[in-house]
Parts: structure tokens; C-alpha cells; sequence
């Protein structure tokens, strides 16, 4: 899942909801109002959803990137609102939140809220309870989303980092020195900081050089 340790989630990182009961309430009527600056508590409010158990969906949200840290909407999220693509959304938001799972198996929507509590327990070390939470919340989520041709976006492979050589050739000793004149190339590897300042890479060169010429 984004903006987590892969091997092992943090049990405070994946959302749970006390109750789901009002879930699909708050999700239908995130459509009909318009977008917040911001969703809190008070736009919940707004909507006609005052029990404390409700607020826990911010965090759904955020968990889902519909949301960002501060709970200002984001693209996904003015998405959602369209009636025609909506529950499509929510299941690319969802397989992209909950992708370790989706990887562990692709149709993990369908899998019993037992076999998820299992997982979920597995995988954040969490209790019992706080473990149902977590399976009942993604199963009252993907009981609305449209999982039909969603697929799981594919990781974007690793930028290789490449070592830089150069090549420095030392000037020829004076014929008639006495040596006999040879051509010597040094082929050097530089390990170069991660920077984008151009300065600090000629800075670097221009030393070696210098050493290498005195």
C-alpha cells in the first residue's frame, strides 16, 4: 500500500470503521454534494451524518488517496462524482490502496470477511478485533465499488543508477628525456552524490583532473 513499509503495515495505517452500517450512506452522498475545501467533521455534518462512528470515514478516504493529509479533495475524488464511473473509481482507489492484497490475490474483493480478517491480522499484527474492523470496512467498500476490468496498476521499474567514468589521459613526457615516451589512460570510477546541480558535478571533475595532472 502507498506511503507504507511493504514487509510489514502499520496496524494504525489501515483504516477501520466501529460501524459500516451508515458507509454506503456517506459514499452516495459525497455524489449529490458539492466539493468541500476540505472534508471534516463538519462537512460530514453538513451531509446529515453526526454519529462519532461515521467520522472514521475521513480516514477511508485518505487511505485511499480521494483525500490528501489535510482532507482537501483530490482528483480521484471529483472522479468519484461522476454517477456514470463512480463505483468504478472507488475500485481503482481501492486496488491501488489496498494493493498488497490485490497482489496476494486479485479478487480479493471476494474473498470472506473471515479469509480477510486472517490476512489483515497476518499482515499488520493486529488483535482480533481491530482485524474484523479492517475486513468489514474493505468489505462494506467493495460491496459498492465495480471491480469488473479494474486491474492493478503495474509498479514502475527502478531507476537503474549508473556510474559515470572518465577517461583522463597524462601528457607525454619530453622526447629526449631520457624515458621512453608512453601514452598512460586512466580509467576512473566516480561515485557522483544524488544531486541535479551541474556545478557540483564540474566542480568534481575539475579536481580529479587537477590531482591527477600535478
Amino acid at each position: 500500500m502507498k506511503k507504507q513499509n511493504r514487509e510489514k503495515i502499520m496496524e494504525t495505517d489501515v483504516p477501520r470503521m466501529q460501524s459500516v452500517k451508515n458507509l454506503h450512506s456517506i459514499l452516495f452522498a459525497i455524489q449529490k454534494a458539492a466539493v468541500p475545501d476540505a472534508f471534516g467533521v463538519d462537512f460530514l455534518k453538513d451531509m446529515g451524518f453526526t454519529s462519532s462512528n461515521d467520522r472514521a470515514v475521513i480516514k477511508v478516504l485518505k487511505f485511499l488517496s480521494m483525500l490528501d493529509a489535510s482532507g482537501k479533495p483530490q482528483a480521484s475524488y471529483r472522479e468519484y462524482m461522476d454517477h456514470n464511473k463512480s463505483k468504478k473509481v472507488l475500485a481503482g482507489c481501492m486496488m491501488n490502496a489496498y494493493d498488497d492484497l490485490f497482489k496476494s490475490d486479485k479478487n480479493a474483493q471476494s474473498k470472506t470477511a473471515t479469509d480477510l480478517k486472517g490476512w489483515f491480522k497476518t499482515k499488520t499484527g493486529a488483535g482480533e478485533k481491530t482485524a474484523e474492523k479492517m475486513a468489514t470496512t474493505f468489505k462494506s467498500l467493495a460491496s459498492y465499488a465495480d471491480f469488473s476490468g479494474a486491474t492493478l496498476k503495474a509498479e514502475k521499474p527502478k531507476e537503474q543508477k549508473v556510474t559515470p567514468q572518465i577517461d583522463i589521459e597524462l601528457p607525454k613526457p619530453p622526447v629526449g628525456g631520457g624515458v621512453n615516451s608512453i601514452g598512460l589512460t586512466y580509467r576512473i570510477e566516480v561515485h557522483l552524490p544524488d544531486t541535479t546541480n551541474v556545478d557540483t558535478f564540474r566542480a568534481i571533475f575539475k579536481a580529479i583532473r587537477e590531482e591527477l595532472m600535478s
